[in-house]
């Protein structure tokens, strides 16, 4: 069952790439690491100058493979340089632990962002309140580091 919800994540995070490709205001698409348990890779489409869709596939030390899909709102600082920007979103997560049942649930990444002035790489910090939903109902805290490559 979640191997089919899994390859429909897939297909719906493929779609909405094609559609923030041709709609971007800023056509910006980067690619990185999260380093965290777990860790993984990270890629981000930004539909506009405040909004985009992160995406990360990871892979955790305790055998279990998970994927996350965020809708995230950008805003600067108070009174910080303007290379500081904090977030916030909603989104969901799948893992698929080896040899059992995987798990479904939604999350709210929280975050800071540094880009290094007058080059191609961001670095961030989030921390994900989530909540699983199946198979059962219970409060989990996610979050990592990660760096940033804005390829276009």
């Amino acid at each position: 069952m979640f191997k089919g919800l899994w390859i429909g994540l897939t297909l719906i995070l493929a779609l909405s790439y094609t559609y923030a490709a041709e709609s971007s205001d800023r056509d910006e698409f980067g690619v990185g690491l999260v380093l965290g348990e777990p860790s993984g890779l990270n890629a981000q489409f930004f539909w506009s100058s405040k909004t985009s869709i992160d995406v990360t596939a990871a892979w955790s030390w305790n055998d279990w493979f998970t994927t996350a899909a965020d809708f995230q709102v950008y805003n600067y600082l108070a009174d910080a340089p303007r290379e500081w920007k904090w977030y916030y979103g909603l989104g969901g997560y799948l893992t698929l632990p080896e040899n059992e049942d995987g798990t479904l649930g939604v999350r709210v990444p929280l975050g800071i962002k540094y880009h290094f002035p007058h080059s191609y790489i961001d670095v961030w910090a989030e921390v994900d309140p989530a909540l699983q939903l199946a198979p059962d109902t219970e409060a989990e805290f996610q979050g990592g580091l990660g760096l940033t490559f804005w390829l276009w």
